[in-house]
């Protein structure tokens, strides 16, 4: 093989390397794959319930998954339960009647 042989075979295979690097960084926006129109619209969801004297939980049925928060009209510790679509916080006895909201975002 001549010198000039040798260094169109090298140029020709360097030219193949840099388009293939081009094709590489050309970013893929325009991909569509099946999940593409599966995006879930979340609606807010609140609820309030009213806790009453000594009552050392409360119940929410039927709620939306996402991110939830939780308010006491009192300052309250509680713990958040989560079975599906029940939550449950429960409390230590309230001494005062006390709205509970629940938001889910």
């Amino acid at each position: 093989m001549s010198t000039i042989e040798d260094l169109e075979e090298r140029l020709n295979t360097f030219e193949a390397s840099l388009l293939q690097i081009a094709e590489n960084l050309v970013p893929q926006t325009a991909k569509v794959d099946d999940t593409a129109n599966k995006v879930e619209q979340i609606t807010p969801y609140t609820e309030t319930k009213t806790a009453y004297i000594g009552d050392t939980e409360t119940t929410f049925i039927q709620v939306p998954q996402g991110n939830l928060s939780v308010f006491f009209d009192k300052v309250t510790t509680y713990s958040i339960e989560r079975t599906k679509d029940t939550i449950t916080l429960k409390y230590e006895p309230l001494e005062e009647v006390t709205n509970i909201t629940i938001s889910i975002q």
